[in-house]
């Protein structure tokens, strides 16, 4: 079993740009004995494991296999978003899609499929494409698909999330399946591309026109697997135009529900 946490180990350090010396430094252990563990002549304690998987800040999902192939019991829960034991995050998200209104948020996990979103994002979507947003809409699919219709410069913002998918895919088996089977349809950057913390979304269908611009957040430093997993996408008005055309469907909205 140690064996094969030894090779884990030495790939996730290799990923994020450690040398041996400066991951033991920073797991106040000597570099001699990382060495051991990384040729398994030496066994880690639980200990030592989740020291080495938050030095090198592994997702939770892999700590767990970090701590499987050493040879101990996993820590990490998963539970799923109707559990007991995620009442917190739940109102923090409706919480924040709340607070964001009238403009759009949504919630996506680790394969880019919507799990929540809220009434900004609803009537937006629905304006651009004649349907509301569903629930379990993959993102990249509906990137090359009904959305591209719509968005004024597409292969910028696939470009960019291409970027952030292919990163995503060195340490995770899902985004790595997700942008196989998207990458021939991703445009090739003429250089590398470097994150971007606001990007830029502009979207026209007839004389209907909203530029705005989103970020992509995550939830703090969660304790269980499918919190950590979400991401937060939130999205601002550009330009005064915009702002007033999602303030306008909103109240246009409230007509109809009391009508």
């Amino acid at each position: 079993m140690s064996g094969q946490f030894g090779f884990m180990i030495r790939q996730w350090r290799r990923t994020r740009g450690y040398t041996q010396q400066r991951l033991a430094g920073d797991a106040e252990v000597s570099a001699r004995h990382l060495s051991c563990l990384e040729r398994s002549v030496s066994n880690p304690s639980r200990e030592m494991v989740l020291v080495l998987a938050s030095v090198l800040e592994v997702p939770l999902r892999e700590r767990n296999e970090l701590l499987r192939a050493a040879g101990y019991a996993s820590v990490y829960r998963e539970s799923g978003l109707s559990a007991n034991e995620m009442v917190p995050v739940r109102r923090a998200l409706d919480f924040l899609k709340r607070q964001h209104e009238p403009f759009p948020v949504l919630v996506i996990d680790r394969g880019w499929n919507v799990v929540e979103h809220n009434n900004g994002a609803r009537r937006l979507f629905s304006a651009f494409l004649g349907a509301p947003l569903m629930n379990g809409v993959n993102i990249i699919e509906a990137l090359f698909g009904p959305l591209r219709h719509v968005i004024v410069d597409p292969d910028s913002i696939t470009g960019a999330i291409g970027a952030r998918l292919a990163r995503d895919a060195r340490n995770d088996h899902v985004a790595r399946a997700l942008y196989a089977r998207f990458a021939d349809q991703f445009p090739r950057p003429a250089a590398p591309l470097t994150p971007a913390l606001l990007l830029p979304l502009h979207l026209r269908n007839g004389d209907l026109e909203a530029k705005l611009f989103t970020t992509l957040t995550t939830l703090g430093t969660p304790s269980d697997i499918t919190a950590q997993e979400l991401s937060i996408e939130t999205y601002f008005p550009a330009d005064d135009e915009t702002r007033a055309l999602l303030e306008r469907l909103a109240q246009e909205d409230v007509e109809s529900r009391a009508s």
